[in-house]
């Protein structure tokens, strides 16, 4: 195929008094039929101090498209961030 079709959307949601924001960032490729989500959480514990976790998640149904050769890249991470 010469043309790649990709949407993209973003859903973040604030909750208790905006200390704690769940959002979703995605790439879906209707043409190749393959995606990237970005699943991201963090809470604020205290002014100072926040919680930071998400993932990297890609997969596709075939092996040569764009975000489904990168599948075995897919990780995990949380953080603990510190202001001052």
């Amino acid at each position: 195929d010469e043309n790649r079709h990709v949407l993209t959307l973003r859903l973040t949601k604030l909750l208790l008094n905006q200390d704690l924001m769940l959002s979703l960032f995605s790439f879906y490729s209707p043409s190749d039929r393959d995606a990237y989500l970005r699943p991201y959480v963090s809470y604020k514990i205290t002014d100072r101090l926040r919680i930071d976790g998400g993932a990297n998640i890609l997969f596709g149904q075939k092996n040569y498209t764009q975000f489904a050769q990168m599948e075995h890249n897919r990780n995990v991470y949380l953080g603990l961030r510190y202001s001052f």
